[in-house]
């Protein structure tokens, strides 16, 4: 199942109780939505494409006291909005989960309007906001459980294809993140990904468990203190992100390694600083551009 689909029926199961949620959508292209639409029309609010519009009307209701779910594509919520997120619910610290579909290169072949490899370092800039990338479905639904119980100001990240569940389930439990082993050990490398990269962090941790420490980040921002506990135990740091390198998750880690004292190498893999204008699917522009199992594993080989 889609990860956006997913987390939409979990909003539509709680509306059944609960109707002080409002969903706000930019965007008709889900089949959980028409779901909830047409089960809860008093509740849904079609903003046509016009996603500063749609943030602004999240800001109103949010101050009325309702629980507020903003969905659209990735790149238009995103920076298209971001004006509006940073003087509406970043200013007034209201809790909008803004929900955001086809990141990094996910709209393959729609062209460098359509990807999205900024957003990450855009919103990390915008104050009060969490951002969470999920990785499949069932993190969805567990994210969805979450924001729904405790509402905060939220960006959230889905891919836009169907993602296999990640057999990972050593989940924290405030849902930060998962790791791939039961113990981080100084022989080891710890390797970060987050979404669609940590299915190729797993692939890389299944070839050479002995010496990777794979980790699917959630919740990046705030960087979870705990994971900091494991970089300072671990031989060192690759973090593979499926966006720009300033500001990437990798720009993320680091700050959190040197504001917490922790020395330790680090390596990233990123799309280079370029526009991907070039078609040929997804999967295709993520070998050119190497993020894949192979270069991690190169990455993990030639540096420690």
């Amino acid at each position: 199942m889609l990860q956006r689909d997913a987390f939409i029926e979990e909003i539509t199961k709680k509306l059944e109780t609960d109707k002080n949620i409002y969903f706000l959508s930019a965007d008709f292209g889900a089949a959980a939505l028409d779901v909830l639409r047409e089960k809860y029309p008093e509740n849904f609010i079609h903003c046509g494409i016009s996603e500063q519009a749609m943030i602004d009307i999240a800001t109103g209701l949010a101050l009325q006291g309702k629980k507020v779910f903003c969905y659209a594509m990735a790149p238009f919520i995103s920076l298209r909005a971001i004006e509006q997120i940073k003087t509406g619910p970043s200013m007034m610290n209201l809790p909008i989960c803004i929900m955001s579909v086809g990141i990094g290169i996910g709209y393959a072949d729609a062209g460098p309007t359509h990807y999205i490899t900024e957003d990450f370092a855009c919103l990390r800039s915008i104050i009060n906001c969490n951002i969470y990338t999920t990785a499949d479905a069932g993190t969805a639904r567990r994210l969805a459980k979450k924001l729904i119980d405790k509402p905060e100001l939220s960006y959230i990240r889905f891919d836009r294809h169907d993602q296999p569940e990640l057999e990972v389930t050593n989940f924290t439990t405030d849902l930060d993140y998962r790791v791939m082993s039961d113990t981080v050990t100084d022989d080891k490398v710890l390797v970060i990904g987050s979404g669609k990269m940590a299915h190729i962090v797993k692939k890389a941790y299944d070839e050479q468990p002995e010496k990777i420490f794979g980790v699917d980040l959630i919740h990046a921002k705030p960087f979870p203190k705990t994971l900091l506990n494991a970089i300072s135990v671990a031989k060192g740091v690759i973090v593979i992100d499926e966006q720009t390198p300033s500001g990437s998750l990798g720009a993320a880690v680091m700050e959190a390694c040197a504001n917490a004292d922790i020395l330790k190498k680090i390596k990233t893999i990123t799309i280079p600083e370029m526009y991907v204008y070039e078609n040929g699917g997804r999967e295709y522009l993520l070998n050119k551009l190497g993020l894949n199992k192979e270069s991690i594993l190169k990455t993990l080989n030639d540096n420690f």
